[in-house]
C-alpha cells in the first residue's frame, strides 16, 4: 500500500490518502504511520478512501485503532470518497457512522469549521 498525506484547511488537520489494498498485509504499516501524525498535532484526519480497492477486518481494525487515538487526543477521524467493497465492508460492520462518512476530502474538512 502507497500512502501520502497533505495539510488539511487548518493546522491541526490532515488529508492522508492511502492507494492499495488496507488488509492484515498493510493495516499494521497503515497504523504506525498514521498514529505519529494524529500525536504530533494534527487529531482531525480525513481519508480519502478512493484508492483503497479492499478492505478486510484488519483493515476495519487499523481505522478503529486510529479512530480512539484521535478520539483521546481530541480529535476525529473521517472517510472521504468510499465505495465498492471498503464501503460495503464497513457498512457490514456498522462502523460508517463512527467513522464519520463524506462524499469527498472537501466536505469532510468542512465539517470541522
Amino acid at each position: 500500500m502507497e500512502l501520502s498525506s497533505r495539510p488539511g484547511n487548518k493546522s491541526n488537520e490532515v488529508v492522508v490518502v492511502p492507494v492499495g489494498d488496507l488488509d492484515l498485509y498493510a493495516s499494521v504499516a497503515f497504523c504506525n504511520s498514521l498514529t505519529p501524525m494524529l500525536e504530533q498535532g494534527t487529531p482531525h484526519m480525513v481519508i480519502d478512501m478512493a484508492g483503497v480497492r479492499y478492505l478486510d477486518s484488519s483493515g476495519v481494525g487499523a481505522l478503529i485503532r486510529l479512530l480512539h487515538q484521535a478520539r483521546k487526543l481530541g480529535g476525529e477521524i473521517r472517510v472521504a470518497n468510499l465505495s465498492g467493497t471498503p464501503k460495503r465492508v464497513l457498512e457490514m460492520c456498522n462502523i460508517i457512522s463512527l467513522l464519520k462518512e463524506a462524499p469527498d476530502v472537501e466536505t469532510a474538512l468542512d465539517a470541522w469549521k
